[in-house]
């Protein structure tokens, strides 16, 4: 029996081949969705969600940028974010060319252009071959428009993706140069990394975008005023968060209540109205800054994070009910980040999220104002522990957390060229990466309390949702591979 059940299961395996072949190089016989938002929020998985859901069931929160009082913790009415209610919900695994867990550049790659990639290249296979982008396939194959926005800077891993074909995730100039070329008619959000070229010495990025025939909107009159007739432009928002040369977003933790600093939301809004409704558009829309906070174990940040994401979504929706039947919403992850869990020994089968409430600033912030300026004056521990009372609420510590954030202290007072980051210690209890010990150890004492925890520093083999809704969305139903994303738009879409 069980020979004959594996050979029929063999055979049903290859009935299933025979017929995803035949069908690949298929064309869809319904009409294409006439606008395509595509929707990825970095380092992004069901954790986050969740964590994210359970925290707005505990808080009431504004979206003007204010928590309000803290309700009772621990009822049990998680609220997700809307898009988790689309009516198609799918799963995508996320493991890259070489290794089960991705980076960001790979996993872009692999949405974008629908084959495995390496570690760090973009828009090429594993093998160095440059491969087309969904966008790029729209742009030469039909008249659609394309938009490309990021809260991260717009030469960054996962727009990149869309318009750039490098070996090194890292060459920022030569990206921002395929970015030039690409032609597409719109770009929004942060800026660029080496807006000159590493060295400060190459003709400026934006001046070749003018050059190009694009209107380069920086300031919140010129980005207020524009439109559809404008043509090819790019909008970067006027304050960024430059301080570690990231061209970014702020944060939204960091916004200031009343601040005028443009969001992703704002962004989408004006892609919509410079690409118009003419001839269709697709939109690709990256909530790049979940993935740092997450790298970063900052819980509160990530969350702060995925509000503005669902805003942008949003945004998106409002479009979406003026053509339901023309308009599709992909919204999924290129992969989790920090190892998320929701749960923690010490907390049991509780949890406290308002805690989260306390904090008052991003990790970053953090870092900038305050770690680093202790370390310049060697501030005393004790009182370095004022300012983080008041910033993080965490005023009650047991001896064991006392101990912790003690020696992560001691850690970040050593510049960090001089520190044995290769050590065991650092690389168990910290990160390779250029975050500090006190900071990580600070934001992870708060989940703790919280009844989160994190694992890692970086990324995890989780696969990721997918949600849809709108025209050809019953397609992205099921569990599949990330690459399919790709296959399952270009056959929507009737490319080549």
């Amino acid at each position: 029996m069980k020979r004959t059940a594996c050979i029929l299961t063999a055979l049903l395996l290859a009935l299933l081949l025979i017929f995803t072949s035949a069908c690949a190089g298929a064309k869809s016989e319904d009409a294409p969705p006439k606008y395509v938002f595509l929707f990825i929020g970095d380092g992004m998985s069901l954790p986050q969600l969740t964590a994210y859901a359970n925290y707005m069931g505990t808080v009431e929160f504004d979206f003007t940028g204010t928590l309000a009082a803290p309700t009772a913790d621990n009822q049990p009415v998680p609220l997700f974010p809307s898009f988790t209610r689309f009516p198609v919900t799918g799963m995508a695994a996320t493991q890259d060319a070489s290794k089960f867990i991705t980076d960001s550049a790979s996993a872009a790659t692999a949405i974008a252009s629908g084959v495995k990639a390496l570690d760090g290249t973009l828009g090429v296979d594993a093998f160095g071959n440059p491969r087309p982008s969904i966008a790029e396939l729209l742009r030469e194959q039909t008249d659609y428009k394309i938009g490309i926005v990021s809260s991260v800077s717009i030469d960054h891993a996962t727009p990149a993706a869309f318009y750039a074909h490098m070996m090194e995730r890292v060459s920022y100039y030569d990206i921002a140069l395929n970015l030039v070329e690409s032609g597409f008619d719109y770009f929004g959000g942060g800026g660029f990394k080496q807006p000159h070229g590493a060295a400060g010495d190459m003709p400026g990025i934006l001046e070749l975008m003018a050059d190009a025939g694009y209107t380069v909107a920086d300031t919140y009159e010129a980005i207020a005023a524009l439109g559809a007739n404008e043509g090819k432009v790019i909008a970067v928002a006027p304050e960024l968060d430059n301080d570690f040369g990231d061209a970014a977003l702020q944060y939204a933790i960091d916004i200031s209540d009343g601040g005028r600093d443009l969001r992703l939301a704002d962004f989408v809004r004006t892609g919509i109205d410079v690409l118009g409704d003419e001839t269709g558009f697709f939109m690709m829309v990256e909530g790049g800054k979940i993935d740092w906070a997450c790298h970063a174990n900052d819980a509160a940040t990530a969350i702060w994070e995925l509000a503005e994401f669902e805003a942008a979504v949003t945004a998106a929706l409002e479009f979406y009910e003026k053509y339901p039947d023309e308009t599709l919403i992909i919204v999924t992850g290129d992969h989790e980040t920090g190892g998320l869990s929701n749960g923690f020994n010490l907390t049991a089968y509780d949890t406290q999220l308002s805690v989260l409430s306390n904090q008052r600033i991003s990790f970053m912030k953090f870092m900038s104002d305050y770690i680093f300026p202790w370390r310049e004056a060697q501030t005393a521990f004790e009182d370095a522990m004022t300012d983080v009372e008041a910033l993080f609420g965490l005023t009650v510590l047991t001896e064991r957390e006392l101990a912790v954030l003690r020696r992560a202290y001691e850690l970040s007072m050593i510049p960090y060229a001089e520190r044995d980051s290769r050590s065991e210690e650092y690389l168990t209890e910290y990160s390779m990466l250029a975050y500090e010990p006190f900071q990580l150890a600070v934001t992870r004492i708060l989940a703790n309390k919280a009844g989160l925890d994190w694992t890692s520093t970086v990324h995890t083999a989780l696969p990721v949702p997918v949600f849809a809704a709108g025209a050809g969305a019953e397609r992205f139903a099921g569990f599949y591979d990330n690459t399919d994303i790709f296959h399952k738009l270009a056959f929507l879409l009737g490319l080549d």
